[in-house]
């Protein structure tokens, strides 16, 4: 029996296929796509694709790439013209971050973006951003501690290798299903290249499909830390002789929606942080002097949380996702979505926030 039955699997594996497979010789990695608005209206699209050069050293500063442009009516059409243009075949498995031009958030994108979503080769976490001045600026500018092609962007976004609040980062996944969601609205981190390397510490927020405004590095930050509260950091309260600065080492953020029966309804946001005074202008030698210290925080940071809560329903945007806590209350009908649009404009924000710290540095 033993032996009929390995007869049969071997005379049935004799009418399987194997994998389709090329050669790495025989590929190009394509490890960044950018996407420029161009100046012909027949032809709207600039592609750009970042192909990776194979190199027997891995050093810093040495990784080489090369790069290959196409104008086109769409996205795929590019891709294929670009495929004539090269001595192999195009591999977007390595693929992880996708840059567009600014210009072309303010039209509609959910369509440009289904490509990338339907391409089984192109992973739903690749990141997405936006290269100012342009996305080739950005993709064709080389960084001095690169070891491997578009690697430095790749691991800046990376909460493993850098950890720093004015970081936002986005992925494909997660940035198309906030254009197609009514309830919550889309953002972008922005590159921008400086002298021999690069800087990310603003960001942008559309209102359902179009660009809407810019933030600055202090409106980013705040946005980050409440959408990821493992990226607070470093805290500065007061300024001059009276500023000290709080290394928070756990924070803890809760945001609801409370539509009270006889009462106008509020956002209710709590926030918590654990940690200690790194610098501080004058000396702490008493516990009074720590709690007086929490106090000044806590009253700070609720009042910068409260007013980026207040700037961000002047512009009507929701990056948060208030809505959507909203309909989580209410339920998700017509009728719920209009009286979230005449209840936002005039809705109250309760910010609290309590500071604990445990003294001063690691040593206390």
């Amino acid at each position: 029996m033993k032996y009929r039955t390995i007869f049969i699997l071997m005379f049935l594996s004799c009418f399987l296929t194997g994998c389709q497979f090329n050669d790495l010789d025989k590929r190009f990695f394509v490890v960044a796509i950018g996407i420029d608005q161009s100046n012909d209206e027949e032809n709207p699209y600039r592609v750009i694709v970042k192909l990776a050069i194979p190199s027997a050293h891995v050093e810093p500063g040495k990784s080489e790439s090369q790069i290959i442009t196409k104008e086109s009516n769409s996205i795929p059409e590019a891709i294929r013209i670009i495929q004539s243009m090269v001595d192999k075949k195009l591999d977007f498995g390595h693929c992880r971050l996708l840059i567009l031009d600014k210009n072309i958030l303010y039209k509609d994108q959910s369509t440009l973006m289904k490509w990338f979503i339907k391409r089984p080769d192109i992973q739903g976490i690749t990141y997405v951003a936006v290269g100012k001045p342009t996305a080739e600026k950005v993709l064709s500018w080389k960084v001095q501690s690169e070891r491997l092609p578009a690697n430095a962007l790749v691991l800046s976004f990376n909460e493993v290798t850098n950890n720093s609040p004015y970081v936002l980062s986005e992925i494909l996944n997660d940035y198309y299903m906030r254009l197609r969601e009514d309830g919550i609205d889309p953002y972008l981190p922005i590159i921008e290249p400086i002298k021999g390397s690069f800087k990310i510490n603003s960001s942008v927020v559309l209102k359902g499909k179009k660009l809407k405004v810019e933030l600055n590095p202090n409106e980013t930050r705040i946005l980050n830390e409440l959408l990821n509260p493992d990226k607070t950091t470093l805290i500065n309260v007061g300024s001059g002789k009276e500023e000290f600065f709080i290394n928070a080492e756990h924070t803890k953020t809760k945001i609801k929606t409370v539509t009270p029966k006889n009462g106008k309804p509020f956002v209710d946001v709590q926030i918590k942080i654990q940690g200690f005074v790194e610098e501080s202008e004058q000396s702490l030698h008493h516990l009074r002097d720590i709690h007086e210290y929490e106090k000044r925080a806590s009253i700070l940071i609720s009042s910068r949380v409260k007013k980026f809560f207040e700037h961000l329903q002047k512009l009507e945007v929701d990056p948060l996702g208030l809505e959507l806590k909203f309909q989580a209350r209410n339920g998700l009908t017509k009728n719920v979505s209009d009286e979230w649009r005449n209840i936002y404009p005039t809705l109250e924000f309760h910010v609290h926030s309590e500071i604990k710290l445990k003294g001063t540095g690691s040593m206390y």
